[in-house]
């Protein structure tokens, strides 16, 4: 038994899949299942149940457990001797939801490089909530995330603040409610009651992320059941289906921002809902430990640096 099988264990652990295990390890499928095997004859018992997708036995919930801490304290010590030779190299497991990775990381990862080349940033993405439970679990070093609370032995560092906010085209306005429009528009800014929304679709993003709950939030005190055109996890989708007149989105003003020139974003009638929980933080977060590792450390402080505050068009200046 070494460090390299359980990481191919916990990899086959996370897939469901053999195929797509080896895939991601860049081996053959036939070296994953000899590892594996020889893992399962030197425990004494079965880790997976050989259906698809693949379960773990009993054995393999337990097995787990193990890995992930001994994988877990192996790396702590290699990035600290690392820390002791004063050598500038290892990886950091960033955790991220897809959208807000598109419009952060690029940036950052390339200022991080600047000062730290040899580190190799890994990008996990995951759905907001899923991140939770992906760092709790040491799936990840950081997460950058909306924290509902402080979880449990989790510290959390403020980055920004951003405003969901619910996006609507005027074509799609003008289609619905034709000379009405701007009587429609003004009732909605002046009560923010979307009930006066009768007959427009709604686009919906998974209740995973921050627009997503939000949303869901808001249609719930409004006591409607919308019609709903199109769901995706990817919010970058719905809204360019909501800049072509699909639907309504919730959505992340930040992102919405910065996806869309101004020219298309003025094709746009944007929703506010003042003193509801539309405003949110956004954190880092990682498991507290002895000793702060200067590699993260370095890559926080690296993006509040590409990103202060007032950097991005933040919705939270208003407030």
């Amino acid at each position: 038994m070494n460090f390299q099988s359980m990481n191919y264990f916990l990899q086959v652990a996370e897939k469901r899949s053999f195929s797509q295990a080896a895939e991601a390890l860049y081996i053959t499928q036939q070296t994953l299942s000899a590892a594996i095997a020889s893992l399962e004859k030197e425990v004494g018992c079965p880790l997976f149940v050989r259906h698809i997708p693949l379960e773990l036995t009993y054995g393999g919930e337990l097995f787990r457990q193990y890995a992930r801490s001994m994988l877990q304290m192996h790396e702590h010590m290699l990035r600290d001797f690392a820390e002791i030779r004063e050598e500038v190299r290892g990886r950091l497991r960033v955790g991220i939801a897809i959208n807000r990775g598109r419009l952060l990381m690029p940036a950052v990862i390339r200022a991080f490089h600047e000062t730290w080349p040899l580190v190799e940033v890994e990008i996990d993405e995951h759905g907001n909530d899923e991140l939770m439970t992906v760092l709790a679990e040491g799936g990840i070093d950081l997460a950058i995330a909306n924290f509902t609370g402080t979880p449990h032995g989790t510290v959390l560092e403020d980055f920004y603040t951003d405003e969901v906010v619910l996006a609507i085209s005027e074509k799609l306005l003008q289609e619905t409610f034709g000379s009405r429009t701007e009587e429609v528009k003004a009732g909605l800014l002046a009560s923010q009651d979307i009930r006066l929304l009768s007959g427009i679709p709604f686009l919906m993003s998974k209740a995973q992320g921050v627009a997503g709950r939000i949303g869901r939030s808001l249609i719930r005190q409004a006591r409607i059941t919308p019609a709903v055109r199109a769901t995706s996890g990817n919010l970058e989708t719905l809204m360019e289906m909501c800049v072509l007149g699909e639907g309504a989105c919730f959505c992340a003003e930040n992102l919405l921002r910065n996806l869309f020139p101004a020219a298309r974003a003025e094709d746009l009638f944007l929703l506010h809902f003042p003193g509801r929980e539309t405003v949110y933080s956004v954190r880092f977060g990682w498991l507290q430990e002895e000793k702060e590792w200067k590699i993260r450390r370095a890559f926080i402080d690296t993006a509040k640096r590409v990103f202060p505050a007032g950097a991005l068009p933040l919705s939270a200046e208003r407030n």
